[in-house]
């Protein structure tokens, strides 16, 4: 018939505490610990997602001022060249003045030396004229009635011209 076997209970009851007490002191802590490093991980995951889009955030912000920076660059350099285009034009046209001023100045001045050259040299002939006519004439006249002469001999050259 059925006879009990106290070993068996004894062992299932035995079986049920061991059971009751690994729950208690081991499978509870060790899923309490599980849980939390399983929370860690997930909180770390989370705040590497967050870093991560702020990275990115950042870093479109910096390209877009690289791009900004860049772009004032090529401004600041167009600018620059305008300028300095400007400058050297603006030096250009004052040195063709200068020069144009400074080669008017020398025809004015060869001009007049001509002119100076002109009367000494006229001066020259009027007084070997003067020299000549006055030993022609054999005598020498005054002054005044010299450059009566004078006058009118080299009115008559330059009529003649």
């Amino acid at each position: 018939m059925l006879a009990l076997n106290w070993n068996i209970i004894w062992t299932f009851v035995n079986i049920l505490v061991l059971f009751a007490f690994l729950k208690k002191f081991l499978f509870k802590p060790v899923t309490e610990m599980m849980d939390k490093r399983s929370q860690a991980i997930r909180d770390t995951l989370q705040d590497a997602e967050e870093t991560k889009s702020e990275a990115i955030k950042l870093k479109d912000e910096y390209e877009k001022e690289l791009g900004r920076a860049e772009s004032e660059a090529a401004r600041i350099m167009n600018e620059a060249k305008e300028k300095a285009a400007s400058e050297y034009n603006k030096q250009m046209k004052e040195a063709r003045e200068e020069a144009a001023g400074i080669m008017q100045e020398a025809g004015r001045t060869i001009e007049l030396e001509r002119q100076k050259s002109m009367e000494e040299a006229q001066s020259e002939i009027a007084g070997i004229a003067v020299l000549a006519a006055s030993k022609i004439i054999g005598k020498n006249l005054d002054d005044n009635t010299n450059k009566q002469l004078l006058g009118d001999f080299l009115k008559e050259v330059g009529a003649a011209k």
